[in-house]
């Protein structure tokens, strides 16, 4: 059994400060990047498309 991966980013925007936080668990900082690319690329089509909702969020299967 492969081990669980885990990439968490958390950004806290405040008025005048930006705090960023990050927790990985078996993936390489070469993972990290590919995630990063994939989501401002999400981010990106959807704004193309006119969008409001640029971040798409979805619940594991095991999730209630």
């Amino acid at each position: 059994m492969e081990d669980q991966k885990v990439f968490i980013l958390r950004v806290d925007a405040g008025q005048n400060n930006i705090q960023t936080s990050m927790k990985t668990q078996n993936v390489s900082p070469q993972e990290v990047i590919g995630y990063l690319e994939m989501a401002k690329d999400q981010i990106l089509d959807n704004l193309k498309q006119g969008r409001k909702d640029v971040f798409q969020a979805f619940k594991k299967e095991d999730e209630q």
